[in-house]
Formats: structure tokens, C-alpha cells, sequence
């Protein structure tokens, strides 16, 4: 599927909102108001169909009848994201992230049982002048174990739904060198500055995407910026 045709969001989940129903962003909403009908396919990773009923209300798309089988069947709690990527014909690829930032897997179709898995990610403490607004360096083997070659945009999706379009530059043989144009502003909007660490972990590989988490003074807890 080619980069510009991806059409991908991530919700974090609160069950109080989102067990019964769930309402899409709605930037997706306005970006692509004709793109569903009245009935969504959510293909988790176990490889499972679900079929999801869609109603509209003004400029909102809501998924219902289904829905509540979904969040149940994944046992969606508190803090957990649900990550959806377009396929087209009014499907999504689904994936769920627990609360360490790791990938639930479904053992099989059934759902019988589940494991996490790390996702690829890599870590850097913000410092001048190599570090800063402007740019930041990925370090070669994770780029050349986990990117693609050639790439020229990478994404960020942040806590509030945005998706972030961050330009790349690469070595001669392809491999990611740097995220460069883009940056500067995910960077001041967000609020970073030197001395700051922040883990950058990829949720997608075929069209890449990252989030960003900001790790507290001392470790440990980490915030989604």
C-alpha cells in the first residue's frame, strides 16, 4: 500500500466513554467524511473479522453494534491504545498497545490466549548542539533493522490524535540517517528541551510511525507527549 493511500488514527481507551461505543476522531471524520459505510471490518492481529455497525451523527462516525464484543474480547482497559490502520473497503487493521507501550498479540482466532511483545523503539536524551529543536539522529542499527530504505516521511502520532509528518534524511545506502523537517515543530509544541529523554517506538513499519514518550526525571514512568 503506498505511503500517501495510509490512513491511520490510535484512541486510547477509557472505558467509561468507549465500551459500549466508540466515536472516531475527528480529524479522520473531516479529512474523510465519505469513506465508510454503514458497517466497518476490524481485523485484529489474531487474524479475526469483526463486524462493526456505523452510525453518523452530524460530522461524527460511531462504531456500535459489535463494538462492545471487540473491547470485551480484548479485554481493553484503562490506558490502553487501539491503534487503526485503513485497508480499504471499509476495513481496518487493528493493533493494541497495553500500558508498557507493548503490542498485544491474540494467540489465535479464537483468542484462547495472548502475549506482549516490545515494541522496536529507540531512546535519546535531548542536548545541544547535536540534539536539539532542529533535528535528531537515529541511531544505524535501529534504522537499518526496523526502517525501511529510501524512506522520505516518517509519522508521529501523539496523545490527542494528531498525526505529525516528519521528513527524513538518509545515508547513500538508504538507511535513516535523521528526522529533520517537521521536527522543529513537534518539538516546541510539545514542549521539549535539552536534558530531556524521550523513547520513540514504532507502532507501524510498513509506512512508519512512531509514538513519543517523554521519560520522568530518575526513569521510570513515561508520558505520551
Amino acid at each position: 500500500m503506498a505511503a500517501e493511500n495510509v490512513k491511520s488514527f490510535f484512541i486510547a481507551i477509557d472505558p467509561e466513554r468507549h465500551r459500549d461505543q466508540l466515536i472516531f476522531p475527528r480529524q479522520f471524520t473531516a479529512r474523510y467524511p465519505d469513506l465508510l459505510g454503514s458497517c466497518v471490518i476490524l481485523r485484529d492481529l489474531g487474524g479475526r473479522l469483526w463486524h462493526i455497525e456505523v452510525i453518523r451523527s452530524e460530522d461524527r462516525i460511531i462504531l456500535t453494534t459489535g463494538w462492545s464484543d471487540f473491547f470485551s474480547h480484548h479485554s481493553l482497559t484503562f490506558g490502553y491504545m487501539v491503534i487503526f490502520e485503513y485497508r480499504g473497503a471499509s476495513t481496518f487493521l487493528t493493533s493494541i498497545l497495553d500500558h508498557s507501550a507493548c503490542e498485544i498479540q491474540m494467540g489465535d482466532p479464537g483468542g484462547s490466549s495472548s502475549t506482549s511483545q516490545p515494541l522496536p523503539s529507540f531512546q535519546i536524551t535531548m542536548s545541544a548542539p547535536r540534539f536539539c529543536h532542529r533535528c535528531i539522529f537515529v541511531p544505524g542499527t535501529f534504522a537499518s533493522t526496523n526502517l525501511p530504505r529510501f524512506v522520505n516521511v516518517v509519522q508521529i502520532h501523539d496523545a490527542a490524535g494528531r498525526v505529525w509528518q516528519i521528513g527524513v534524511d538518509s545515508r547513500a545506502n538508504g538507511v535513516v540517517r535523521r528526522f529533520a523537517r517537521g521536527w522543529a515543530e513537534f518539538y516546541t509544541t510539545k514542549n521539549i528541551r535539552p536534558g530531556d529523554t524521550c523513547v520513540f517506538s514504532l507502532i507501524n513499519g510498513d509506512v512508519p510511525a512512531f509514538n513519543v514518550f517523554k521519560v520522568a526525571v530518575g526513569g521510570g514512568e513515561q508520558t505520551m507527549l
